[in-house]
């Protein structure tokens, strides 16, 4: 920055992650000027720590699990060795490749001031960053999240890791802890399980991925345990301690029995905590709660020209979130009355099989609307093109209501649950029809290429049609949209 660059903006980004980046390009468009404070590097949490290095691990576990089963497509392989520092090095190469659209030198391109350092606010429309006064009309709060660490007693006097120090590793650990039995945890716990590491995902919950529907997460957990991972659910982390070249936890049982567990490495993977604590919220009275940012439908703060978006508002913890939230914060400082609302908002688990989910559960649907639900099943073995690839332990899961339509035309999507392949592939036709609130019947008679993991969706939702028939349903537009599912 020059001693030119004036120090008064009409919007003051602070954080340069996903929600960030993303609000200073669109108010930048829109012909504000605008400075975007970074502390570290552009990119945030999900380039650097995050989504784009896990999936780069998890595709050369994904590839080495394939290897293992090349036996059942008539492939004869030798033994397997894992180079970790290859394959961490290739986790590198990817960021620095994804990394250059959210580099400091892009932002700049693209008209927005990048200054590098750590604001703190000290008045309704100043921060001070490195001894820097700063000024701007309106502020956007978008500094992410981290880690939460939970207060295990002595768990500070380990070395355990987090997904951030987990990128990092140069030796492949022969035994691997994982406390929590969420995406991360899950994602990471299968990633090193298939590169060679004895695996334990421990959880205080009843069952993996609570947030999931039930049926799906008991399936997905089926799947892992088969892989060899081993599950300690409803289960308590008494002590974390260190024992020379290893971690020794103290568990206790749902019945309450103490027993250990000794590993190489620990993972914490118990969720996220939001970037608030450095930069004096108080003294502006922006309100927080221990979620993080307090924001209304707007995403406006408790103060009227001070915005926030992205992790520290909050759960759900997830880039397309941020990025969505960041366009209604853009949009409406540019003079947009709109409002975020999580009700459509897709989410995948990057497991094999992959999870992924939009709208309701099945326990909340039938809460809202009782014995009105249906819910239809399609197995992967259905699928044709999944038989082909070897991929038939799967199941698409779509859940009706009879919507605006009252029933016709199969009445409406209120919830959908894909476990498999392709799974965050697939969900996204399903989220649109209900956003959109559209008749169950228009997607069913979508026309899609044969064979495709697409088709599957068509399939599922023409079950509805053949369940009417075998039921008798003599009406002319149940005959008429039985052909849907054909």
């Amino acid at each position: 920055m020059t001693a030119t660059t004036p120090s008064s903006y009409d919007v003051l980004v602070l954080g340069g992650g996903t929600a960030g980046m993303t609000v200073a390009k669109l108010v930048a468009r829109g012909g504000r000027s605008v400075a975007l404070i970074e502390a570290e590097r552009t990119g945030g949490d999900c380039l650097f720590t995050g989504c784009v290095p896990s999936k780069s691990l998890i595709a050369t576990a994904r590839l080495m699990h394939a290897i293992r089963g090349a036996a059942a497509h008539g492939i004869d392989i030798g033994a397997l060795a894992l180079d970790l520092r290859r394959t961490m090095a290739r986790k590198d190469a990817i960021i620095e490749r994804v990394g250059e659209a959210d580099s400091a030198e892009q932002l700049e391109r693209e008209g927005v001031e990048v200054i590098q350092g750590r604001a703190r606010c000290v008045s309704p429309h100043g921060v001070v960053v490195d001894g820097r006064s700063i000024y701007g009309a309106q502020i956007v709060i978008a500094t992410g999240s981290r880690p939460a660490i939970p207060p295990l007693p002595g768990l500070e006097s380990t070395d355990y890791l987090t997904n951030v120090e987990l990128m990092h590793l140069a030796e492949l650990p022969a035994r691997l802890g994982v406390i929590g039995a969420g995406a991360t945890g899950l994602e990471l716990g299968q990633a090193f399980a298939r590169f060679g590491s004895a695996v334990t995902v421990i959880d205080h919950g009843e069952r993996v991925l609570d947030e999931a529907d039930a049926e799906v997460s008991n399936l997905l957990r089926h799947t892992l345990e088969a892989e060899g991972i081993r599950f300690d659910l409803s289960t308590a982390v008494e002590r974390v301690e260190r024992a020379g070249t290893t971690t020794r936890l103290t568990l206790r049982s749902p019945n309450g029995m103490l027993f250990p567990l000794e590993v190489d490495a620990l993972l914490i993977a118990t969720g996220r905590a939001p970037n608030t604590e450095n930069l004096d919220l108080d003294a502006v009275d922006v309100a927080t709660t221990k979620r993080g940012v307090r924001v209304d439908a707007r995403l406006r703060t408790s103060v009227p020209h001070i915005w926030a978006c992205g992790d520290v508002i909050g759960p759900p913890y997830f880039t397309h979130a941020a990025e969505d939230q960041a366009r209604t914060v853009a949009h409406n400082i540019l003079g947009d009355r709109g409002t975020w609302s999580d009700r459509v908002l897709p989410w995948v688990v990057f497991t094999d099989p992959e999870i992924a989910a939009v709208g309701l559960t099945e326990a909340a649907a039938r809460e809202a609307y009782g014995d009105r639900v249906e819910v239809l099943r399609l197995p992967y073995e259905r699928i044709d093109r999944a038989v082909t690839d070897g991929t038939a332990d799967g199941r698409i899961k779509v859940i009706l209501a009879p919507g605006w339509t009252r029933g016709l035309a199969g009445g409406e999507i209120v919830g959908a649950h894909v476990t498999g392949a392709h799974a965050g592939e697939l969900i996204g036709q399903l989220g649109f029809a209900i956003r959109w609130h559209l008749p169950a019947g228009l997607l069913a008679k979508a026309v899609q290429a044969y064979p495709t993991y697409a088709l599957g969706v068509r399939q599922a939702v023409g079950m509805h049609w053949y369940r009417a028939a075998a039921q008798g349903s003599g009406s002319p537009l149940a005959r008429l949209l039985k052909r849907l599912g054909d």
